[in-house]
C-alpha cells in the first residue's frame, strides 16, 4: 500500500518517493518488529571507542559517570561532518536500526558517533544510574567533548578547516532527548547545539505515549520493553558496593509491570522529580518547542500514523501550530511505517530520506 504524502513544496528538494510497504512487513506492527529480527552490522574498520565523563547523577560511589560511544570514520575521503546517532527506550548502539543508518552515513562520507545513553548497552558498567528523556546535561557534555576533540585534531582527521558541521539523529526517545538538550542549551554566541537534528518516531508528549503503551493490544511490546529496562538497571548495579541499595533496587524492579511504574519508581526520583507526572510534563518537548522555537537548530521530523508505540497526534499538533512560512522545522507524517520502521523494497525509507536531508543541509550551507 502507498502512503500518501502531501505535495508540499518544502519536500521537493529531497526528491522523496512515496513510502511503499514491502511484503511481508505489512502493517504498523510488522514494520515495528522487523529490525528486532535482523542481524547486526559489524563495527567499521576505522572505529574508535570513546569514554565521555558526565556529572554523577544519583550515586555516591563515583565522582564521575561515563558515557560510552563509538566513533567510526569514512574510508579514503575528507569527512563532510559529524553525525551523532542515539537509540530509544531500552536500546543501545547494538540495535540494528541504529547501526544501519550509521553505516549509510558512513558510506556517504560522514564521521558517525554512535552514542550509548547513560547506563545503556556496553556502557552500563560505567554509570550507576540510567538515562531519562531529560538528560540534557549528558548530551551537552557529549557535544562539547566532541567539538573540542575535533577542533584540536583537525589535521589528524583531515577535516575541513572552515566548516565542520555536527548533526544529530535521534531514533524514538533518542530524538526526544536531543530536542530537550537543544532547548536547554545555553550559548554565549547564540550558537545552536547542533547544525541540524532529525527525529524519527520520537515522542513529543510522554504522557500520551505512556497511555498508548498501556493499551491491552500493546501488552507484548510493554513486557518486552520492561524486561530490557530492568536488565539495564540490574547490570548497571554490578559495581555498586552498597548491598542494601542494590537489594532495594532489585525489590523495586520485581514489583514493576509497566513503563509508567518504572518511571514512577526509578526514572523520576533518580532525576530529581517529585512524581512521574512532573517528569512527563517537564520532559515532553511539545509545549516548549512552541515557546522556545528559536533555540532549535534546523529540525526534521518523520512519523507514521500507524505507529503502535508513539501516537502521531502530538507531531501533527506541532505541525499545525507552526507557521506555514517557516523553514526551520520540517515535519513529514506518513500513513504507514510503524514505529521506527519504514521498511521498503529499497531498504529503510526513513534512512534514505534523513540522509538526503543532511546532504541537502551540507550542500546549502551559507
Amino acid at each position: 500500500m502507498r502512503s500518501k504524502i502531501n505535495k508540499l513544496g518544502e519536500f521537493s528538494f529531497l526528491k522523496i518517493e512515496k513510502f511503499i510497504e514491502v511484503f511481508p512487513w505489512i502493517g504498523g506492527d510488522l514494520q515495528t518488529i522487523r529490525d528486532s529480527l535482523c542481524f547486526d552490522f559489524k563495527l567499521s574498520a576505522y572505529s574508535e571507542k570513546v569514554f565521555i565523563p558526565v556529572n554523577n547523577n544519583c550515586s555516591d560511589n563515583y565522582i564521575k559517570d561515563y558515557l560510552l560511544g563509538f566513533l567510526e570514520f569514512p574510508n579514503n575521503c575528507i569527512p563532510k561532518g559529524l553525525v551523532i546517532v542515539t537509540h530509544g527506550l531500552g536500546g543501545s548502539t547494538k540495535r540494528f536500526g541504529l547501526r544501519r543508518i550509521s553505516k549509510k552515513l558512513l558510506d556517504e562520507g560522514y564521521i558517525v558517533f554512535k552514542l550509548n545513553l547513560r547506563g545503556a548497552g556496553s556502557g552500563r558498567y560505567l554509570s550507576n544510574s540510567n538515562y531519562s528523556a531529560k538528560c540534557s546535561k549528558d548530551i551537552i557534555s557529549v557535544v562539547a567533548y566532541l567539538r573540542k576533540k575535533f577542533e584540536e585534531e583537525k589535521e589528524t582527521y583531515k577535516l575541513n578547516a572552515k566548516y565542520f558541521p555536527i548533526f544529530a539523529i535521534g531514533l524514538s526517545l533518542g530524538g526526544t532527548i536531543f530536542l530537550n538538550a537543544c532547548i536547554d542549551y545555553k550559548s554565549n554566541n547564540k550558537k545552536k547545539l547542533f547544525d541540524g537534528l532529525a527525529c524519527v518516531s520520537s515522542p513529543l508528549d510522554l504522557l500520551s505515549c505512556s497511555k498508548c503503551i498501556d493499551k491491552p493490544r500493546n501488552f507484548i511490546y510493554q513486557k518486552w520493553l520492561i524486561n530490557r529496562l530492568k536488565s539495564q538497571v540490574l547490570r548497571s548495579q554490578d559495581n555498586n558496593k552498597d548491598l542494601f541499595a542494590k537489594n532495594t533496587i532489585k525489590r523495586k524492579l520485581k514489583k514493576i509491570k509497566t513503563i509508567r511504574e518504572f518511571d514512577d519508581k526509578l526514572t523520576a526520583p533518580s532525576w530529581g522529580y517529585k512524581s512521574v507526572n512532573d517528569y512527563y510534563q517537564d520532559a515532553s518537548p511539545l509545549r516548549k518547542i512552541k515557546t522556545c522555537y528559536e533555540q532549535l537548530p534546523s529540525c526534521f521530523f518523520i512519523h507514521s500514523k500507524d505507529d503502535p508505540w508513539v501516537p502521531y497526534k502530538s507531531t501533527l499538533e506541532l505541525k499545525k501550530v507552526l507557521s506555514k512560512n517557516q523553514k526551520k522545522i520540517l515535519i513529514l507524517i506518513t500513513d504507514k511505517g510503524g514505529h521506527n520502521g519504514f521498511h521498503s523494497s529499497k531498504g529503510c525509507w526513513s534512512d534514505n530520506v534523513v540522509s538526503q536531508w543532511i546532504n541537502h543541509k551540507i550542500n546549502n550551507f551559507d
